[in-house]
């Protein structure tokens, strides 16, 4: 079937079909796309739509999220289910992911995150940097909203900006100024503001010695990591330090 990039989107709603999914709620909307929260067989799927428009201007570059998750086998990346492609809808179905964005956990429900589970969060980021590193994939977006969290388990999603590493327009360290701004989000859910003047993250939070060199490379402040591996390393020494 030939896509007809210049028809107006169709939005769905609620008990909607797109093939044999029904519409539960939607999730959210991007540049590139619009994702639902659907069912089957009463369990639950992600279907994300690419909208025309968007493909028409990006053109290869808005199929890259799909390419790249055909590729992935991970516990906490989506697995791809399958591609649909009718007159009204053009996307692909995605294994629905538990929890809440980090984004919602800190700004709406106030979570007060502590140095051990940040640990535990981050280690788990690491883990699965360290995959998609292994695998080429550079994923450009590691994000609050981007993240899901269940209590024990983290889930990265939205590949939208994902790419091939090829060491010269996208390479494997574009990922750790994102993990660096990601922890910071955890560490500033229990700062509490005194005084009226704000300074950079480096001079207002209460960091370990290892803890803000660690934060300083991730953001590029000091020497910027070039590897996951050593990231990996420094992560875990900076966190057995402060036990």
């Amino acid at each position: 079937m030939v896509l007809n990039l210049f028809r107006r989107d169709k939005l769905f709603n609620p008990y909607e079909q797109i093939a044999d999914y029904t519409i539960e709620k939607t999730i959210g909307e991007g540049r590139f796309g619009i994702c639902y929260q659907v069912s089957q067989d009463q369990k639950s799927y992600i279907l994300k739509q690419l909208k025309r428009g968007m493909l028409k201007k990006a053109g290869v570059k808005a199929r890259f999220e799909e390419e790249i998750l055909r590729s992935l086998h991970h516990e906490s990346v989506p697995r791809f289910i399958k591609k649909i492609e009718c007159k009204d809808f053009y996307g692909y179905v995605l294994e629905f992911k538990a929890g809440k964005t980090f984004e919602d956990i800190i700004y709406l429900d106030k979570h007060v995150f502590e140095r051990a589970e940040i640990y535990k969060v981050g280690r788990q980021l690491v883990e699965i940097l360290k995959y998609l590193h292994s695998k080429s994939i550079v994923h450009r977006d590691i994000r609050v909203p981007n993240t899901l969290y269940d209590g024990q388990k983290v889930n990265l999603v939205d590949f939208g900006l994902a790419r091939w590493i090829n060491n010269e327009k996208y390479r494997a360290d574009m990922d750790f100024a994102f993990l660096g701004d990601f922890l910071l989000h955890l560490y500033y859910s229990s700062f509490e503001l005194k005084g009226f003047k704000k300074r950079p993250w480096y001079n207002e939070l209460l960091l370990q010695p290892k803890e803000l060199l660690l934060l300083k490379r991730l953001m590029g402040v000091d020497q910027r990591y070039t590897s996951i591996f050593d990231v990996e390393q420094d992560f875990h020494e900076t966190f057995e330090a402060n036990k």
